[in-house]
C-alpha cells in the first residue's frame, strides 16, 4: 500500500518552475535505493491540511464593497484581495507564484484580430509546499498597452486561479450569492461607447457612474 502511494506521488503531471529547486528540499526528488520508487517531494505533504486559522483566514467571506462587476455582468475581486488572504494566513514572504514557463503568444484565431493573446503558467507554493498550478492570461493591445502591464495582468489571473484551490472568494462561482449581489449592488442598463457609437446593454455598480469611453443612453431600433 506505501509502494502505491508513492507511485502516484512519483507521477510528473506537473512541472517544476524554473529556479524553484532553491525553495527547499522538499521541492527536491528523493532518490531511494535500487528498486524503490523515486518520490517526487513536491508532493510530500499533499493532502495534509494546514492549521484551522489559515483555513479560517482563507475562507473567509467577501466584504461586498470589495466585489468587482464588469460590464458583462461577471463578478471579481482585485489582486490585492488575494495577496492581503494570502500574507495573513502565511505570512509576508511565507508563499510564492513561481513562474513555470517563459509568455508565450497563442496563433491568432482571427486574420483581423487586433490583439494577441498571451499565456503564462505559474504555480503557487505556501510554507515551501506546491499548492496549484494554473496559466494567467491577457489580450494585449500593442499599439495602447505596455507589455510590463500585460505581463503583471498575466500573473494577476493565475494567482486567482490558483487561489480557487483555497476556496477563496468561492462565492463569485455560487450563482444564488451572485445573483443576489447583482440585485442589490448592480443596475443593467443601456450605454454607448462614444469612440464607436455602438450600443449595448450593460452593467455597472449603483455606486459608481460610467466613465469614458462610456456614456449612458437610451436604445433606439
Amino acid at each position: 500500500m506505501q509502494r502505491s502511494v508513492r507511485a502516484v506521488f512519483a507521477l510528473r503531471s506537473l512541472v517544476l518552475p524554473k529556479g524553484a529547486r532553491g525553495l527547499s528540499s522538499a521541492i527536491e526528488s528523493d532518490q531511494k535505493g535500487e528498486g524503490d520508487i523515486q518520490l517526487d517531494r513536491r508532493f510530500e505533504k499533499v493532502g495534509i491540511p494546514f492549521e484551522s486559522k489559515v483555513s479560517s483566514v482563507l475562507t473567509s467571506a467577501i466584504p461586498e464593497d470589495k466585489v468587482l462587476l464588469g460590464k458583462d455582468g461577471t463578478l471579481s475581486v482585485p489582486e490585492d484581495h488575494y495577496k492581503s488572504l494570502l500574507n495573513k494566513a502565511f505570512g509576508h514572504g511565507g508563499w510564492a507564484l513561481i513562474p513555470v514557463d517563459d509568455i508565450k503568444e497563442l496563433p491568432p484565431t482571427d486574420p483581423d484580430q487586433k490583439y494577441v493573446q498571451l499565456v503564462r503558467e505559474y504555480a503557487l507554493y505556501c510554507h515551501e509546499r506546491f499548492i496549484s498550478q494554473a496559466f494567467g492570461e491577457t489580450n494585449f493591445f500593442s499599439k495602447n498597452q505596455n507589455y510590463s502591464d500585460a505581463a503583471e495582468r498575466i500573473k494577476a489571473t493565475a494567482l486567482t486561479r490558483c487561489c480557487k484551490d483555497f476556496g477563496v472568494a468561492s462565492e463569485l462561482w455560487d450563482k444564488r450569492w451572485a445573483d443576489t449581489w447583482r440585485g442589490k449592488y448592480g443596475i443593467q442598463e443601456w450605454a454607448e461607447n462614444v469612440t464607436t457609437q455602438r450600443k449595448a446593454n450593460l452593467w455597472r455598480r449603483k455606486d459608481e457612474d460610467w466613465s469614458w469611453p462610456f456614456k449612458r443612453s437610451t436604445y433606439y431600433k
